[in-house]
């Protein structure tokens, strides 16, 4: 007997820093992750951009187990407006000095680092401020707490590829 699940990965938008390289480069090679922020080009201040982005994501969960997305409040306002679920990841205020830090280290270019230095209250104010019910929102506080050892996304993790080992026996045993 042939079973078929419902497959559909979840929906992250990562602020910039929390782990969504680490988490590709640790972990990509047992889940499947597209990532919209580095894959495809949008347009914040075009309508349609953000339109077709919010398409391509769309077309995108249903084949990986996790999907990543910008953080800003124009690519989450497009979910938001089409009622889609997302849980946005993010460092509490007082890790500021931290994640500038860790963009030094990584190397990012100067013009990146100044505008995380510059905004980085500002939009940690605005996703906190987001009162849309389609937003599930992850505080970071702990230093060294990224997206990539949060326990939230390392339990969603095991048990997408505990679900793949199952389905696997499954599909094994029903062909026997």
């Amino acid at each position: 007997m042939q079973r078929n699940f419902i497959k559909m990965g979840i929906i992250i938008s990562s602020f910039i820093g929390c782990g969504r390289e680490f988490l590709k480069n640790t972990q990509g090679d047992k889940i499947r992750i597209f990532d919209a922020v580095s894959d495809v080009e949008v347009d914040e201040s075009n309508d349609e951009s953000l339109e077709s982005y919010y398409n391509i994501v769309m077309d995108n969960v249903s084949g990986n187990d996790i999907v990543f997305i910008g953080s800003s409040e124009r690519i989450r306002k497009v979910f938001d407006d089409n009622n889609t679920d997302y849980d946005v990841f993010y460092p509490s205020k007082e890790r500021r000095g931290e994640f500038i830090e860790n963009q030094v280290r990584k190397r990012s270019n100067s013009k990146s680092i100044r505008e995380l230095d510059a905004n980085f209250n500002k939009w940690i104010n605005e996703i906190e401020d987001d009162e849309h019910s389609n937003c599930y929102k992850h505080k970071l506080s702990n230093n060294g707490e990224f997206i990539g050892n949060t326990p939230i996304i390392m339990t969603y993790i095991d048990s997408v590829i505990n679900a793949r080992r199952q389905e696997n026996n499954i599909g094994n045993s029903d062909t026997q």
